[in-house]
């Protein structure tokens, strides 16, 4: 079943969906059957749940791996490293420019870190492959990655916020084959990044649009986190079907 991608108009924390093909245990591991553009986006529709305790317990002494292009380097990771020490886990970051799917599916460095067991994967590509005229070809990199990172832990694909417009589908792509991490969709939760949010090469975020990703991220990773289990085990809210 293929749905569109954005979901236009979404409270912030709601505009994020769930990898094509369902998550298994670790990403929520509940099927309910989503019909709309909204449910497909990862809204809830029923009354807000009771107030939760305070942020992200059960974190301490976890370790979260976030791996990806120049894009996760900067305000991306130093704002979201802090985040990750105020719970008492840490992040570590392996940035490696110019890359893309194609060059991590087979990296050796990436089967390495994962040997080591994060709790959490964030994956962070996409961005070189944004003038791919045929993008699907690369479909089956995203996937192997995306199993690679789902067999040991819990795992989020964060789409670059993109500079000019995605006329060949790319971030669908990577949508719809990222199972079984979650999709984070950045554009649409940020609304986009504004120029001044962005370098001098109008493409990567700044200090300014760095940082609210991150904020952005955290927001919706702690609205995703499943707290009755320690750790960072994931509620996709809605499973595909």
């Amino acid at each position: 079943m293929r749905t569109p991608l954005r979901a236009r108009g979404l409270p912030a924390l709601a505009a994020a969906v769930v990898c094509a093909c369902g998550s298994d245990d670790r990403a929520g591991g509940r099927t309910t059957g989503a019909t709309t553009a909204v449910a497909w986006a990862g809204s809830r529709d029923d009354p807000p749940d009771p107030p939760r305790p305070p942020a992200f317990e059960g974190t301490d002494g976890t370790w979260v791996l976030h791996v990806g292009d120049s894009f996760v380097g900067g305000p991306l990771a130093e704002t979201l490293r802090a985040r990750f020490e105020s719970v008492g886990a840490k992040e570590a970051v392996v940035a490696k420019k110019s890359t893309a799917t194609l060059t991590w599916v087979d990296d050796p460095d990436l089967d390495a870190w994962l040997a080591r067991r994060p709790s959490l994967v964030l994956i962070t590509l996409g961005a070189n492959e944004l003038y791919d005229s045929v993008p699907n070809v690369r479909a089956r990199a995203i996937h192997t990655i995306a199993r690679k990172a789902g067999a040991v832990a819990s795992c989020v694909w964060l789409a670059p916020p993109i500079w000019r417009k995605d006329t060949s589908g790319w971030l669908q792509t990577i949508h719809d084959h990222c199972d079984p991490c979650l999709f984070f969709d950045s554009d649409a939760v940020l609304g986009g990044l504004q120029p001044d949010e962005r370098r001098a090469d109008g493409i990567h975020p700044n200090g300014r649009g760095g940082a609210r990703w991150a904020d952005a991220f955290w927001g919706w990773l702690e609205d995703h986190r499943d707290r009755t289990r320690r750790g960072w085990h994931l509620d996709p809210f809605v499973e595909r079907y």
